[in-house]
């Protein structure tokens, strides 16, 4: 049988690596809902308060 990629496997190959400018950790993309900010945000790692709009 021929093997599959698996469903979950992530998109559109090597992501870029970014750093936290404030104190150097790295940075995820988080998705807000509810009330507060809504959408993509770049958040830090360490919760050193850096949050920036993804688009």
């Amino acid at each position: 049988m021929a093997e599959k990629k698996a469903k979950t496997a992530e998109k559109g190959g090597v992501q870029e690596k970014r750093s936290c400018p404030n104190c150097g950790a790295d940075v995820r993309v988080v998705k807000f809902t509810g009330f507060g900010p809504h959408g993509f945000f770049w958040v830090c790692d360490k919760n050193c308060g850096y949050t920036r709009r993804t688009r």
